[in-house]
Protein backbone atom coordinates (compact mmCIF):
# COMPACT_ATOMS: atom_id res chain seq x y z
CA UNK A 1 0.00 0.00 0.00
CA UNK A 2 1.49 3.34 -1.08
CA UNK A 3 1.10 6.23 1.38
CA UNK A 4 3.28 8.66 -0.59
CA UNK A 5 2.00 11.98 -1.90
CA UNK A 6 2.23 12.69 -5.60
CA UNK A 7 4.62 15.28 -7.00
CA UNK A 8 1.60 17.53 -7.65
CA UNK A 9 0.50 17.30 -4.02
CA UNK A 10 3.99 17.98 -2.66
CA UNK A 11 4.42 20.98 -4.94
CA UNK A 12 0.98 22.24 -3.92
CA UNK A 13 1.89 22.02 -0.23
CA UNK A 14 5.11 23.95 -0.86
CA UNK A 15 3.18 26.63 -2.76
CA UNK A 16 0.70 26.97 0.12
CA UNK A 17 3.47 27.33 2.69
CA UNK A 18 5.18 30.04 0.65
CA UNK A 19 1.86 31.88 0.30
CA UNK A 20 1.16 31.60 4.04
CA UNK A 21 4.59 32.99 4.93
CA UNK A 22 3.97 36.00 2.71
CA UNK A 23 0.28 36.67 3.35
CA UNK A 24 -0.58 35.53 6.90
CA UNK A 25 1.04 38.48 8.62
CA UNK A 26 0.71 40.37 11.92
CA UNK A 27 -1.08 43.08 9.95
CA UNK A 28 -3.68 40.53 8.82
CA UNK A 29 -4.43 39.59 12.43
CA UNK A 30 -4.46 43.27 13.46
CA UNK A 31 -7.06 43.96 10.74
CA UNK A 32 -9.27 41.18 12.06
CA UNK A 33 -8.97 42.32 15.67
CA UNK A 34 -9.92 45.84 14.62
CA UNK A 35 -12.94 44.65 12.62
CA UNK A 36 -14.03 42.14 15.26
CA UNK A 37 -14.65 39.57 12.50
CA UNK A 38 -13.11 36.20 11.65
CA UNK A 39 -13.60 37.05 7.95
CA UNK A 40 -10.98 39.02 6.03
CA UNK A 41 -12.37 39.93 2.56
CA UNK A 42 -9.00 40.90 1.07
CA UNK A 43 -7.38 37.64 2.16
CA UNK A 44 -10.36 35.72 0.78
CA UNK A 45 -9.90 37.54 -2.54
CA UNK A 46 -6.22 36.57 -2.60
CA UNK A 47 -7.19 32.90 -2.17
CA UNK A 48 -9.62 33.27 -5.08
CA UNK A 49 -6.95 34.87 -7.25
CA UNK A 50 -4.80 31.76 -6.74
CA UNK A 51 -7.66 29.51 -7.84
CA UNK A 52 -7.88 27.86 -4.43
CA UNK A 53 -11.57 28.40 -3.69
CA UNK A 54 -13.43 25.31 -4.87
CA UNK A 55 -10.19 23.89 -6.21
CA UNK A 56 -11.70 20.37 -6.26
CA UNK A 57 -14.66 21.38 -8.45
CA UNK A 58 -14.94 20.79 -12.23
CA UNK A 59 -13.38 23.46 -14.42
CA UNK A 60 -16.75 24.25 -16.01
CA UNK A 61 -17.93 25.44 -12.58
CA UNK A 62 -14.82 27.49 -11.77
CA UNK A 63 -12.71 24.81 -10.13
CA UNK A 64 -9.32 23.35 -10.96
CA UNK A 65 -10.37 19.67 -10.90
CA UNK A 66 -7.88 18.83 -8.18
CA UNK A 67 -8.52 16.04 -5.71
CA UNK A 68 -10.21 16.26 -2.34
CA UNK A 69 -6.81 15.31 -0.93
CA UNK A 70 -5.47 18.57 -2.40
CA UNK A 71 -8.30 20.36 -0.59
CA UNK A 72 -7.33 18.63 2.68
CA UNK A 73 -3.73 19.75 2.20
CA UNK A 74 -5.02 23.29 1.65
CA UNK A 75 -6.98 23.26 4.93
CA UNK A 76 -4.05 21.77 6.81
CA UNK A 77 -1.54 24.39 5.64
CA UNK A 78 -3.90 27.32 6.12
CA UNK A 79 -4.83 26.08 9.61
CA UNK A 80 -1.17 25.63 10.50
CA UNK A 81 -0.67 29.31 9.67
CA UNK A 82 -3.85 30.26 11.62
CA UNK A 83 -5.16 31.83 8.39
CA UNK A 84 -8.74 33.21 8.39
CA UNK A 85 -10.71 30.65 6.35
CA UNK A 86 -14.01 30.48 8.25
CA UNK A 87 -16.01 32.00 5.39
CA UNK A 88 -14.09 29.81 2.95
CA UNK A 89 -15.36 26.73 4.83
CA UNK A 90 -18.99 27.82 4.93
CA UNK A 91 -18.99 28.87 1.28
CA UNK A 92 -17.12 25.90 -0.16
CA UNK A 93 -17.68 22.99 2.23
CA UNK A 94 -21.28 23.59 3.32
CA UNK A 95 -22.94 25.49 0.47
CA UNK A 96 -20.72 24.85 -2.55
CA UNK A 97 -20.27 21.11 -2.03
CA UNK A 98 -24.01 20.71 -1.44
CA UNK A 99 -24.84 22.59 -4.66
CA UNK A 100 -22.35 20.40 -6.52
CA UNK A 101 -23.77 17.20 -5.00
CA UNK A 102 -27.50 17.73 -5.55
CA UNK A 103 -28.12 21.19 -7.04
CA UNK A 104 -29.69 21.85 -10.42
CA UNK A 105 -27.59 22.69 -13.46
CA UNK A 106 -28.75 26.30 -13.24
CA UNK A 107 -27.72 26.50 -9.58
CA UNK A 108 -24.30 24.99 -10.28
CA UNK A 109 -23.62 27.46 -13.07
CA UNK A 110 -24.81 30.41 -11.03
CA UNK A 111 -23.32 29.71 -7.60
CA UNK A 112 -20.13 27.69 -8.04
CA UNK A 113 -18.16 30.03 -10.38
CA UNK A 114 -19.10 33.04 -8.24
CA UNK A 115 -17.98 31.26 -5.06
CA UNK A 116 -14.75 30.21 -6.79
CA UNK A 117 -14.04 33.81 -7.87
CA UNK A 118 -14.64 35.03 -4.32
CA UNK A 119 -17.64 37.09 -5.43
CA UNK A 120 -20.23 35.19 -3.37
CA UNK A 121 -20.10 33.69 0.11
CA UNK A 122 -22.61 31.46 1.84
CA UNK A 123 -23.56 30.02 5.21
CA UNK A 124 -25.49 27.00 6.47
CA UNK A 125 -28.74 27.69 8.37
CA UNK A 126 -30.01 24.59 10.13
CA UNK A 127 -30.30 25.18 13.89
CA UNK A 128 -33.42 26.78 15.39
CA UNK A 129 -34.30 27.99 18.89
CA UNK A 130 -35.25 24.93 20.90
CA UNK A 131 -33.95 22.56 18.21
CA UNK A 132 -30.20 22.29 18.52
CA UNK A 133 -29.10 18.66 18.68
CA UNK A 134 -32.59 17.66 17.56
CA UNK A 135 -31.88 19.24 14.20
CA UNK A 136 -34.90 17.76 12.43
CA UNK A 137 -37.32 19.57 14.75
CA UNK A 138 -37.61 22.35 12.17
CA UNK A 139 -40.42 24.87 12.56
CA UNK A 140 -39.41 27.49 9.99
CA UNK A 141 -42.17 27.18 7.37
CA UNK A 142 -41.86 27.36 3.61
CA UNK A 143 -45.13 27.82 1.72
CA UNK A 144 -45.21 27.48 -2.06
CA UNK A 145 -47.01 30.37 -3.76
CA UNK A 146 -46.87 30.23 -7.56
CA UNK A 147 -43.27 30.71 -8.70
CA UNK A 148 -42.06 31.57 -5.20
CA UNK A 149 -41.69 30.13 -1.74
CA UNK A 150 -42.52 32.23 1.33
CA UNK A 151 -40.45 31.57 4.46
CA UNK A 152 -41.53 32.40 8.02
CA UNK A 153 -39.75 31.49 11.25
CA UNK A 154 -36.36 31.66 12.92
CA UNK A 155 -32.84 30.26 12.73
CA UNK A 156 -30.10 30.65 15.31
CA UNK A 157 -26.36 30.10 15.82
CA UNK A 158 -25.51 30.75 12.16
CA UNK A 159 -21.79 31.46 11.97
CA UNK A 160 -20.91 34.23 9.55
CA UNK A 161 -24.40 35.27 8.44
CA UNK A 162 -23.48 38.91 9.05
CA UNK A 163 -20.82 38.68 6.32
CA UNK A 164 -22.38 36.33 3.77
CA UNK A 165 -24.46 36.76 0.62
CA UNK A 166 -26.59 33.60 0.68
CA UNK A 167 -27.87 31.19 3.28
CA UNK A 168 -28.61 27.53 2.67
CA UNK A 169 -31.79 27.23 4.72
CA UNK A 170 -33.61 24.10 5.89
CA UNK A 171 -37.38 24.69 6.17
CA UNK A 172 -40.53 22.63 6.73
CA UNK A 173 -42.28 22.70 3.37
CA UNK A 174 -44.92 20.03 4.07
CA UNK A 175 -46.23 20.28 7.66
CA UNK A 176 -48.62 17.37 7.05
CA UNK A 177 -45.83 14.92 6.16
CA UNK A 178 -45.56 12.04 8.66
CA UNK A 179 -42.52 12.09 10.90
CA UNK A 180 -40.08 14.81 11.83
CA UNK A 181 -37.65 14.20 8.98
CA UNK A 182 -40.27 14.19 6.20
CA UNK A 183 -41.48 17.32 4.44
CA UNK A 184 -38.26 19.34 4.76
CA UNK A 185 -36.79 21.31 1.85
CA UNK A 186 -33.59 23.30 1.31
CA UNK A 187 -33.43 26.81 -0.13
CA UNK A 188 -30.64 29.13 -1.24
CA UNK A 189 -31.82 32.43 0.22
CA UNK A 190 -30.29 35.85 -0.56
CA UNK A 191 -29.46 37.31 2.86
CA UNK A 192 -30.39 40.81 1.68
CA UNK A 193 -33.99 39.64 1.09
CA UNK A 194 -36.81 41.90 2.37
CA UNK A 195 -38.27 40.47 5.57
CA UNK A 196 -35.04 38.80 6.69
CA UNK A 197 -33.53 40.29 9.86
CA UNK A 198 -30.05 39.11 10.95
CA UNK A 199 -29.15 39.86 14.56
CA UNK A 200 -25.64 39.12 15.85
CA UNK A 201 -25.07 37.00 18.96
CA UNK A 202 -21.59 37.65 20.27
CA UNK A 203 -20.12 34.49 21.81
CA UNK A 204 -17.56 34.09 24.55
CA UNK A 205 -15.34 32.69 21.81
CA UNK A 206 -15.23 36.14 20.23
CA UNK A 207 -17.30 35.83 17.06
CA UNK A 208 -20.87 36.33 15.95
CA UNK A 209 -23.13 33.32 15.43
CA UNK A 210 -26.34 35.28 14.69
CA UNK A 211 -30.07 34.76 14.92
CA UNK A 212 -32.24 35.23 11.83
CA UNK A 213 -35.91 36.17 11.67
CA UNK A 214 -37.84 35.32 8.48
CA UNK A 215 -41.02 37.35 8.05
CA UNK A 216 -42.61 36.61 4.70
CA UNK A 217 -39.27 36.18 2.93
CA UNK A 218 -39.92 35.43 -0.74
CA UNK A 219 -37.55 33.04 -2.51
CA UNK A 220 -37.79 32.30 -6.27
CA UNK A 221 -38.64 28.66 -7.02
CA UNK A 222 -35.37 28.05 -8.86
CA UNK A 223 -33.55 28.49 -5.53
CA UNK A 224 -35.13 25.32 -4.12
CA UNK A 225 -32.05 23.12 -3.63
CA UNK A 226 -32.59 19.45 -4.36
CA UNK A 227 -35.93 17.65 -4.30
CA UNK A 228 -38.99 19.28 -2.77
CA UNK A 229 -39.87 17.85 0.66
CA UNK A 230 -36.81 15.54 0.60
CA UNK A 231 -34.20 17.89 1.98
CA UNK A 232 -33.48 15.82 5.08
CA UNK A 233 -32.16 12.97 2.97
CA UNK A 234 -29.71 15.36 1.31
CA UNK A 235 -28.75 16.91 4.65
CA UNK A 236 -27.90 13.60 6.30
CA UNK A 237 -26.28 11.97 3.28
CA UNK A 238 -24.20 14.90 2.11
CA UNK A 239 -24.23 18.26 3.88
CA UNK A 240 -23.63 17.13 7.47
CA UNK A 241 -20.84 14.81 6.37
CA UNK A 242 -19.23 17.64 4.36
CA UNK A 243 -19.50 19.84 7.44
CA UNK A 244 -18.06 17.34 9.92
CA UNK A 245 -15.08 16.49 7.75
CA UNK A 246 -14.58 20.12 6.74
CA UNK A 247 -14.35 21.53 10.27
CA UNK A 248 -11.71 19.05 11.47
CA UNK A 249 -8.67 21.16 12.31
CA UNK A 250 -5.64 18.89 12.07
CA UNK A 251 -3.45 21.78 10.89
CA UNK A 252 -4.35 23.76 14.00
CA UNK A 253 -3.56 20.73 16.17
CA UNK A 254 -0.17 20.26 14.52
CA UNK A 255 0.74 23.94 14.93
CA UNK A 256 -0.39 24.20 18.54
CA UNK A 257 1.44 20.96 19.37
CA UNK A 258 4.64 22.33 17.80
CA UNK A 259 4.31 25.57 19.77
CA UNK A 260 3.88 23.67 23.05
CA UNK A 261 6.88 21.49 22.21
CA UNK A 262 9.02 24.62 21.88
CA UNK A 263 7.87 25.76 25.31
CA UNK A 264 8.88 22.45 26.84
CA UNK A 265 12.28 22.27 25.14
CA UNK A 266 15.06 22.22 27.72
CA UNK A 267 12.91 21.46 30.77
CA UNK A 268 14.30 18.80 33.14
CA UNK A 269 12.00 18.82 36.17
CA UNK A 270 9.68 15.92 37.01
CA UNK A 271 6.70 18.07 36.14
CA UNK A 272 8.30 18.90 32.81
CA UNK A 273 8.79 15.20 32.07
CA UNK A 274 5.14 14.56 32.85
CA UNK A 275 4.07 17.37 30.54
CA UNK A 276 6.33 16.03 27.79
CA UNK A 277 4.73 12.60 28.09
CA UNK A 278 1.27 14.10 27.78
CA UNK A 279 2.33 16.05 24.70
CA UNK A 280 3.93 12.94 23.16
CA UNK A 281 0.69 10.99 23.64
CA UNK A 282 -1.29 13.82 22.07
CA UNK A 283 1.14 13.99 19.14
CA UNK A 284 0.57 10.32 18.37
CA UNK A 285 -3.19 10.86 18.32
CA UNK A 286 -2.88 14.03 16.21
CA UNK A 287 -0.83 12.18 13.59
CA UNK A 288 -3.42 9.39 13.57
CA UNK A 289 -6.18 12.00 13.12
CA UNK A 290 -4.21 13.55 10.28
CA UNK A 291 -4.10 10.25 8.40
CA UNK A 292 -7.78 9.66 9.10
CA UNK A 293 -8.42 13.04 7.47
CA UNK A 294 -6.47 11.95 4.41
CA UNK A 295 -8.54 8.76 4.25
CA UNK A 296 -11.79 10.76 4.39
CA UNK A 297 -10.56 12.86 1.46
CA UNK A 298 -9.55 9.73 -0.46
CA UNK A 299 -12.98 8.18 0.11
CA UNK A 300 -14.64 11.31 -1.32
CA UNK A 301 -12.32 11.05 -4.32
CA UNK A 302 -13.55 7.47 -4.83
CA UNK A 303 -17.14 8.74 -4.98
CA UNK A 304 -18.03 7.38 -1.55
CA UNK A 305 -19.81 9.13 1.33
CA UNK A 306 -17.74 8.49 4.48
CA UNK A 307 -20.41 9.09 7.13
CA UNK A 308 -18.79 7.21 10.02
CA UNK A 309 -15.31 8.44 9.13
CA UNK A 310 -16.51 12.07 8.95
CA UNK A 311 -17.95 11.76 12.46
CA UNK A 312 -14.72 10.11 13.64
CA UNK A 313 -12.48 12.91 12.39
CA UNK A 314 -14.82 15.58 13.75
CA UNK A 315 -15.12 14.24 17.32
CA UNK A 316 -11.46 13.21 17.47
CA UNK A 317 -10.03 16.58 16.41
CA UNK A 318 -12.41 18.61 18.59
CA UNK A 319 -11.52 16.63 21.71
CA UNK A 320 -7.80 16.73 20.87
CA UNK A 321 -8.02 20.52 20.63
CA UNK A 322 -9.58 20.64 24.10
CA UNK A 323 -6.83 18.44 25.54
CA UNK A 324 -4.09 20.46 23.85
CA UNK A 325 -5.50 23.71 25.22
CA UNK A 326 -5.66 22.21 28.72
CA UNK A 327 -2.06 21.03 28.39
CA UNK A 328 -1.04 24.51 27.26
CA UNK A 329 -2.66 25.97 30.38
CA UNK A 330 -0.75 23.50 32.56
CA UNK A 331 2.53 24.42 30.84
CA UNK A 332 2.02 28.19 30.98
CA UNK A 333 0.18 28.46 34.31
CA UNK A 334 -1.42 31.86 34.85
CA UNK A 335 0.16 33.10 31.59
CA UNK A 336 -2.06 30.67 29.72
CA UNK A 337 -5.06 32.74 30.76
CA UNK A 338 -3.74 35.96 29.20
CA UNK A 339 -5.59 37.17 26.13
CA UNK A 340 -4.21 39.02 23.11
CA UNK A 341 -1.40 39.02 20.58
CA UNK A 342 1.19 40.05 23.21
CA UNK A 343 0.43 37.02 25.40
CA UNK A 344 2.45 33.78 25.22
CA UNK A 345 1.64 31.94 21.97
CA UNK A 346 -0.30 35.07 20.95
CA UNK A 347 -3.03 34.12 23.43
CA UNK A 348 -3.92 30.95 21.52
CA UNK A 349 -4.20 28.81 24.67
CA UNK A 350 -6.65 31.21 26.29
CA UNK A 351 -8.57 31.54 23.02
CA UNK A 352 -9.07 27.81 22.54
CA UNK A 353 -10.01 27.27 26.17
CA UNK A 354 -12.55 30.07 25.84
CA UNK A 355 -13.97 28.87 22.53
CA UNK A 356 -13.71 25.09 22.89
CA UNK A 357 -17.45 24.53 23.26
CA UNK A 358 -17.95 25.93 19.78
CA UNK A 359 -15.57 23.30 18.39
CA UNK A 360 -17.08 20.49 20.44
CA UNK A 361 -20.72 21.28 19.62
CA UNK A 362 -20.45 22.66 16.07
CA UNK A 363 -21.49 20.08 13.49
CA UNK A 364 -23.04 17.90 16.21
CA UNK A 365 -22.06 17.13 19.79
CA UNK A 366 -19.56 14.38 20.68
CA UNK A 367 -22.44 12.14 21.80
CA UNK A 368 -24.15 12.56 18.44
CA UNK A 369 -20.93 11.74 16.59
CA UNK A 370 -20.40 8.59 18.66
CA UNK A 371 -23.97 7.48 17.97
CA UNK A 372 -23.37 7.89 14.22
CA UNK A 373 -20.12 5.93 14.45
CA UNK A 374 -21.88 3.16 16.38
CA UNK A 375 -24.78 2.91 13.94
CA UNK A 376 -23.14 3.50 10.54
CA UNK A 377 -19.60 2.40 11.33
CA UNK A 378 -20.25 -0.57 13.61
CA UNK A 379 -23.75 -1.55 12.54
CA UNK A 380 -25.11 -1.30 16.07
CA UNK A 381 -28.82 -0.62 16.61
CA UNK A 382 -30.04 2.84 17.50
CA UNK A 383 -30.32 3.31 21.25
CA UNK A 384 -33.91 3.54 22.48
CA UNK A 385 -34.99 6.89 23.87
CA UNK A 386 -34.84 6.98 27.68
CA UNK A 387 -38.20 6.52 29.38
CA UNK A 388 -39.28 8.42 32.45
CA UNK A 389 -40.47 6.48 35.50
Amino acid sequence: MDFAFTDSQREFRAELREFARAEVTPQLFADMERSGSEYHPEFHARLAARGWIGLQWPAEFGGRELSNLHATIFYEEMEYAFAPISRYRTSVVFVGQSVLAFGSERQKRFFLPRIARGELTGVWMLTEPGAGSDAAAIRLRAEEQGEEWVLDGEKIFTSGAQDADYGMVAARSDPAAPGKTAGISLFLVPLASPGLDIRPIRTIGGWSVNQEFFDGVRVPSWLLLGEKHRGWQAITRYTLNFERAGIARTGTLLRLGDELARLLAGGTSASSRSLRQRLAELRAEIVAARWLGYRVAWLYDQGQVPAAESSMIKVLTAELLERLAELGADILGWAGMVRGREAPLAGRVEFYLRSIWFHLVGGGTPDIQRSIIAQTGLGLPREPAPTSK
